[in-house]
């Protein structure tokens, strides 16, 4: 990462919220450009599960090339140009993770019952049971990261009088998504 000061570390926040974004795009080589894909998905162990049609383009694809990337990122505060007093440079404050590995399908029955459990836990916490044979109508797979890095952008390249007005404007605007940034300019500045 270019941004020394954007990088975060935290493995387990990381994981949490691996766990609790909707879903993360995986990108696949193909032959003149990357096919990248939406795909619900959850985090255990340092590996990514998801699952799919047996058919279809990912399918195809993920059979010939497991070298695949992955990102999750959730927008914070869009902080405009009249912030700062009309001095700022607009931009986006975010959270994203990056993870590139090698997938694998995996075929093993009780192995795919326990990631679409993983999954169906992830997304409807309340209903986590598979009736018998669910596992069989779908491929099931996983992400082994190699690599993952975490970028949370919130000012952090600001000096602390900058920060006091930005959080000022945040304020004044008043979302509650503006009140969340605000938590994470104030935890990123200790």
């Amino acid at each position: 990462m270019r941004r020394d000061e954007f990088i975060f570390e935290d493995k387990i926040y990381i994981e949490s919220f691996l766990n609790s974004i909707e879903f993360g795009v995986l990108a696949i080589p193909d032959k003149d450009c990357a096919y990248a894909v939406p795909i619900s998905f959850c985090f255990h162990q340092n590996e990514l599960y998801f699952h799919g049609a047996k058919s279809g383009r990912k399918y195809q694809l993920l059979k010939n090339e497991p070298r695949v990337s992955f990102n999750a990122s959730k927008p914070y505060s869009y902080i405009p140009s009249s912030f700062l007093n009309h001095t700022m440079i607009p931009t986006q404050f975010f959270f994203s993770v990056y993870i590139e590995g090698k997938f694998e399908v995996i075929t093993e029955n009780q192995k795919k019952k326990q990631m679409l459990e993983f999954l169906v836990k992830k997304y409807e916490n309340q209903n986590f049971i598979l009736k018998e044979g669910q596992e069989n109508g779908v491929f099931t797979g996983i992400i082994k990261a190699q690599t993952l890095s975490a970028k949370a952008k919130f000012g952090q390249n600001l000096d602390d009088e900058k920060i006091k007005i930005l959080i000022k404007d945040l304020k004044n605007r008043g979302n509650e998504l503006d009140f969340q940034t605000i938590k994470w300019i104030e935890k990123l500045r200790v």
